[in-house]
């Protein structure tokens, strides 16, 4: 459930509805839209099942009732469209045609049989330029049930024989959000049931406030927030050894509650064709190809634990290799396909009784007192043994090419400098299990094996290694966040940084079959780009074209094929594949699970915009126009910036879908101010200790510059959202200018004192953007700028939203500005989203917590407050 804090000062006119029609005729009253054509599809004669008559074990007969609600088709897969057809049998394909209805609204229906039960649909879609509600009422004197945007919405189980002065009728209270919807009626006329001709009357009434509706049969629209939430899409891809076949795990969700469906496609490189699919419901994760022959592995979870399978596809054997494992946490296969390496958790509760001594800052962390140890499956014999114990987690890096060692990592808890803990890198010998600590690092994660095992590629901060990969002056502290790429010679101990002369952040990197070239997947601006580095004469070669940004990548083992998830700006997510070894390697889509979800969608254009910031540089940033773009009109704006020290990327929806806001007619800014990685070690170190003056002051002179340059984007209807640090910086923005006319923060940081103390990352995040610095020594930091300070300032109208499990930064963050603004009477409204963390991941609150956002900008920017109002109240 989401709590609403909700306060607003002005009060708004509701002006007469006025409905605008397309293929639809009005009645006497104005506000009531009364179809003028529908979509048919049938009839289809249905027969009742042999002993109908009979009682069953409930001692009630079989009524036609049952074809009715029974689902005979997936009708939230339905996009109908005039001459379009459904397969409904082996020998019977439905075509969907057009049918006028009369000026009542009233449409003929094809003649039932008296012998079989008919069943058909009529369909048609309601559009909306801005929130409506209202009612849909539907008269038949046959049964009825409707469906909007592929959801039950109304029912109607009875029949009327006679005129149709006497035909009943079912109706549903919807509310619209801009944007087309499809109204699908499903309707069956009984055998026997004396209806004879029959018809279906229909009008949309909307509600008392300013609205536009029209109704038309074409299924072409913009996206709305289901699609988004509802497509299929790839969620993890893998490729075999040899390049030929690729995996693509496929996940999908499904409303009203959004559980969860996957599936694994086998997909062959060559041509893109399905080699197999593997389906049923089964909650797969963890999927990876065996390193030897066309078998693949996977996980499934239980109640009992978990199973590990591995699936032959040249026999179609099955074998379960672990059975019912408590607490799993992931598993890699040996370079021979021997054995399995996998992790076990084991967990530890102090203060069951409630009371409880923190002994270090993370201690109250959630699963911190759980610890992840190794172990090892010798996969012939199913024996296993354990590998690593002791007091802290151990994480597999990589498996030795020859399969006698393991390099595994270990997190310990350091208070004597930034980010306050060391990661220590071990080789273990898996035959006297003798150990080797390597070395230690502060910002290390990855660590692989070449394949003569000689070497280990690691990623780390700048400042790793003894600050090995910085590449900004003494004077200028390194952004720790902008991850470099390191070789580690095993020989001599050296290291190399490969990538400090490399303005892109490193995300991923492996190496090739052959150990000369290392692929890097890398934040490149606003992009997700794969780069070759060549370990021989040092260069980077950057491969254009695929996806904008790239989720991830797998590397055939015995061949430099890629297989990549990946989407972009208005581009869907699909998996690409890509030949390392052509002379001129070309992305290109292997599978696209949502071609159809978003076969009749239209997206708006996306441009890349940048300005010139004080010191002479060009700041990047793009923008996304509506669908229905008209320079001739002026548009709302809505600027968007990064959190944390990541840009926005131009990856597909996401928690802040610019996609969604564009189709709702927003123009959408996306700024990328300095202290941003991606961009080179200069501008990302401007992140540090900056907290918004640097970035606060280009996001507000780009903004300026933005509507200078674009005389359709409304200078006096701007509005402002950002998440995390960028819903700080929301909320310092509004301290310095009143250049937006709303405002968003999610979970944004108020107070920049009690986010590093209460914070559960807070003091290891500041170790950071606060380098050096802490509330005693840097007040000009920690309340200069922290907005609460300044809250005075702020005449904005303000929307805090927050989940209120957030460890990350606690919703006192948001309270303690709604606190100020109440008390200072500004308009502000508070949205507690219960029960989520610091992203909202509940598929319901999500939509509630989208809606939130989208008719606070609505209200404000479009004079809108209906759909604010009738969400949240005054």
């Amino acid at each position: 459930m989401i709590y609403k804090h909700l306060y607003s000062i002005s009060t708004f006119l509701f002006l007469s509805a006025m409905i605008l029609f397309n293929q639809a005729q009005a009645s006497e009253q104005d506000s009531v839209l009364i179809p003028g054509h529908w979509l048919l599809a049938g009839p289809v004669a249905t027969h009742s099942p042999v002993y109908h008559d009979v009682p069953g074990i409930s001692g009630s007969t079989w009524t036609v009732e049952r074809i009715l609600k029974a689902d005979l088709a997936r009708y939230g897969t339905w996009e109908p469209a005039e001459g379009e057809t459904v397969s409904w049998s082996r020998d019977k394909d439905l075509r969907w045609s057009r049918v006028p209805a009369d000026s009542a609204g009233s449409v003929t229906l094809p003649n039932g049989s008296e012998s079989t039960h008919d069943v058909l649909w009529l369909s048609g879609y309601v559009e909306t330029d801005r929130f409506v509600t209202g009612t849909l009422t539907l008269k038949s004197r046959g049964m009825m049930r409707v469906f909007l945007n592929g959801e039950e919405a109304a029912i109607k189980a009875t029949t009327q024989p006679g005129d149709d002065e006497e035909a009943g009728s079912t109706s549903h209270s919807f509310e619209l959000r801009r944007g087309k919807h499809q109204v699908i009626v499903k309707l069956v006329h009984p055998a026997g049931s004396g209806i004879g001709s029959w018809s279906l009357d229909a009008s949309l009434e909307a509600g008392d406030h300013t609205g536009s509706l029209s109704w038309s049969l074409d299924p072409a629209r913009t996206v709305l927030q289901r699609d988004i939430s509802n497509a299929p899409r790839p969620a993890g891809v893998s490729i075999s050894p040899d390049g030929e076949l690729a995996a693509v795990h496929v996940s999908q969700n499904h409303p009203p509650d959004g559980s969860l469906e996957t599936r694994i496609d086998i997909i062959r490189t060559s041509d893109g064709s399905l080699y197999r699919s593997y389906a049923g419901g089964m909650a797969i994760t963890g999927m990876r190809w065996v390193p030897d022959g066309r078998r693949f592995s996977y996980t499934t979870s239980g109640n009992s634990g978990t199973d590990l399978w591995v699936v032959d596809l040249e026999t179609g054997r099955k074998d379960r290799i672990l059975k019912n494992m408590k607490d799993f946490a992931g598993y890699s296969w040996s370079p021979d396909a021997s054995f399995v390496v996998y992790s076990l958790r084991e967990e530890h509760r102090p203060g069951t009784h409630g009371v409880m001594r923190y002994h270090g800052l993370q201690d109250r962390r959630p699963g911190f007192h759980t610890r992840t140890f190794l172990y090892q499956l010798n996969v012939p014999e199913g024996t296993t043994r354990r590998l690593t114990a002791g007091l802290v987690t151990t994480m597999l890096g990589s498996i030795h090419p020859d399969g006698k060692e393991i390099l595994y990592l270990r997190s310990h808890e350091s208070y004597k400098a930034p980010p306050y803990g060391k990661m220590e890198y071990v080789i273990l010998d898996l035959e006297t299990m003798e150990i080797d600590s390597l070395f230690t690092l502060s910002f290390g994660s990855m660590a692989r094996f070449s394949p003569d095992g000689d070497r280990i590629l690691v990623m780390g901060g700048p400042n790793d290694f003894g600050g090995l990969g910085v590449n900004v002056p003494d004077t200028v502290l390194a952004n720790d966040y902008d991850t470099q790429a390191y070789i580690y010679h095993r020989a001599t101990g050296e290291t190399e940084a490969i990538t400090r002369e490399f303005a892109p952040s490193v995300s991923d990197a492996r190496w090739d079959e052959t150990g000369r070239y290392i692929y890097i997947v890398a934040t490149d601006a606003a992009y997700e780009r794969i780069y070759r580095y060549d370990t021989r004469d040092r260069s980077f070669r950057k491969y254009e074209g695929g996806p904008d940004v790239v989720h991830s990548l797998d590397l055939a083992r015995n061949r430099s094929v890629a297989i990549m998830n990946g989407s972009g700006a208005s581009d869907t997510p699909k998996a690409w594949v890509i030949d390392f070894t052509r002379r001129s390697p070309e992305a290109r889509v292997l599978h696209d699970p949502s071609a159809e979800a978003y076969g009749n969608i239209r997206f708006g254009e996306v441009r890349k915009w940048t300005f010139t910031n004080d010191r002479n540089e060009q700041i990047d940033g793009h923008v996304y126009y509506p669908p229905d773009f008209d320079s001739q009109r002026t548009w709302p704006v809505i600027v968007y910036y990064y959190g944390g020290t990541t840009p926005v990327s131009r990856a597909f929806a996401g928690r802040y879908p610019k996609e969604l806001y564009a189709s709702k007619g927003y123009l959408v800014y996306v700024v990328q101010p300095s202290g941003a990685i991606g961009y080179g070690q200069e501008l990302s170190a401007r992140h540090v200790n900056d907290w918004g003056k640097i970035a606060g002051d280009e996001i507000i002179q780009g903004t300026r510059a933005f509507l200078e340059a674009h005389s359709y984007a409304d200078p006096e209807r701007v509005g402002a959202i950002g998440a995390s640090y960028g819903g700080f910086m929301t909320m310092y923005l509004l301290t310095q200018t009143d250049l937006f006319a709303a405002a968003v923060s999610h979970a944004g940081i108020s107070n920049l004192a009690s986010y590093w103390g209460e914070g559960f990352w807070g003091y290891q995040y500041s170790g950071v953007a606060t380098a050096g610095s802490y509330p005693w020594n840097r007040q000009d930091i920690y309340v200069g700028r922290s907005p609460v300070f300044h809250a005075d300032r702020i005449h904005t109208p303000l929307l805090l939203v927050t989940g209120m499990s957030d460890t990350n930064v606690p919703p006192g963050e948001s309270l303690q500005m709604f606190t100020a603004l109440k008390l200072l009477g500004r308009d502000v409204a508070f949205v507690a989203v219960e029960d989520q963390d610091h992203h909202i991941l509940d598929y319901n609150k999500f939509i509630q917590w989208k809606d939130a956002i989208l008719s606070w900008f609505d209200k404000w920017l479009k004079d809108e407050p209906h759909w604010w109002e009738t969400r949240f109240g005054g």
